[in-house]
């Protein structure tokens, strides 16, 4: 900085100065002798006490100094700030990448990846650690994952090769409520108790995922403590597993403690939903008997014809096995007495396709569709939404 620019604040301060004295001389004394009395108008702290013995002077040249440091500072700063801005920032170091995210924590897609920031969603529980406040012992953990674990997977979150939202929902559970169906959490006063009744007005979380009652209105007492209803509920809240964040334990990373413990529960787990590759589609049946079709559902919806159990290479449901209709191609799949034949043989391929063992072809939703009800298929053996299919 040159030195004009730094006189010049020092010559306004020395003018200011000059003024002050002029202006205190001529000023009338008071009739205790000071400056101002205590009971008179004081500007910030220049207001002179007896006790502190200022002279005229020194007040004079007080204000001054102040002065002198705000003219001097009002050059002085922006003349920096604006040597600030002239630096070059290094590459991929841009303001935008250090932006203040609008979501408290991540969020996965069914793809695995995380979607960008979305609207704000309503919260499905407000208590950062949970219902009992409190973090589980690893004996407690595990005994809840198994619970939490199984009614994760019957709503419909999927556990594959892109996407661990299944293991994810499972410990989320955990950390809410314990996988106790019944406990509640009460808002305004942080106690926990065990329906019924709730004994709290207000809001109150409530069941395995601890469905806020004020956030989520169609979601009744009555379903929220049922565990199966909870679970299709929070599956809902989830997007279809596309977003954890309404979850206060997710964002404020409790569920974390009970990752290990989800992962053991979810690679137990022997029965539950077929999620396909098209998001939120679920295989189910037209009904309980022979020879009844295989068909598409709404993943979550609550209806046990899409819970299917595991038993060597065979999908079962109670005495029934999914089987395919014939050799054909384009064989329809239906429900068969369960035999072992190899209609009924299907193999998991880590790609996601499920492949019969009477023609080598894979299972598949014909048209991709979202229409519940569509019958299913067989089909070529390529990779393609329509033809992925996640065993529990």
């Amino acid at each position: 900085m040159s030195r004009q620019y730094v006189s010049a604040p020092l010559w306004a301060g020395y003018a200011f100065l000059v003024a002050s004295r002029r202006r205190l001389s001529s000023r009338p004394a008071s009739p205790s002798g000071s400056f101002l009395s205590r009971s008179g108008p004081c500007w910030r702290d220049l207001c002179p006490v007896r006790s502190r013995g200022g002279s005229i002077m020194a007040l004079s040249a007080k204000a001054a100094g102040r002065y002198i440091l705000a003219a001097a500072a009002a050059i002085v700063l922006p003349a920096s700030i604006v040597a600030a801005a002239s630096i070059a920032h290094p590459a991929g170091h841009s303001a935008s990448r250090h932006a203040v995210r609008v979501t408290a924590g991540p969020t996965r897609g069914a793809s695995g990846s995380v979607p960008q920031p979305g609207p704000v969603m309503r919260p499905a529980s407000v208590a950062p650690r949970g219902a009992f406040n409190r973090i589980l012992s690893a004996r407690q953990a595990a005994s809840a994952a198994q619970a939490c674990a199984g009614y994760a997977t019957y709503a419909g979150w999927t556990n594959n090769a892109t996407s661990d939202d299944l293991v994810t929902a499972s410990a989320i559970c955990v950390a809410e409520s314990g996988g106790q169906p019944t406990v509640y959490y009460c808002n305004p006063t942080g106690q926990d108790g065990y329906y019924p009744p709730v004994s709290c007005s207000g809001m109150y979380d409530r069941g395995l995922w601890q469905i806020d009652n004020q956030a989520w209105t169609t979601i009744n007492d009555a379903c929220a403590f049922a565990a199966k209803c909870n679970a299709d509920g929070a599956y809902t809240i989830s997007r279809r597993g596309a977003n954890f964040s309404p979850w206060a334990t997710y964002t404020s990373g409790v569920y974390n403690n009970y990752l290990a413990a989800a992962q053991a529960a979810v690679k137990a787990l022997r029965g539950g939903t077929v999620p396909s590759g098209v998001a939120g589609v679920c295989l189910s049946r037209v009904g309980y008997a022979q020879n009844a079709a295989a068909v598409t559902s709404t993943c979550g919806s609550g209806a046990g014809k899409q819970q299917w159990r595991i038993a060597g290479r065979s999908i079962r449901d109670g005495k029934y096995c999914l089987a395919v209709a014939s050799a054909g191609k384009t064989a329809a799949v239906h429900l068969r007495r369960c035999n072992r034949s190899t209609y009924q043989q299907w193999t998991a391929l880590g790609n996601g396709l499920l492949r019969n063992a009477l023609g080598s072809r894979c299972l598949r939703d014909p048209g991709s569709t979202l229409t519940p009800g569509t019958p299913v298929n067989v089909g070529s053996c390529i990779t393609a939404t329509s033809r992925v299919w996640w065993l529990p």
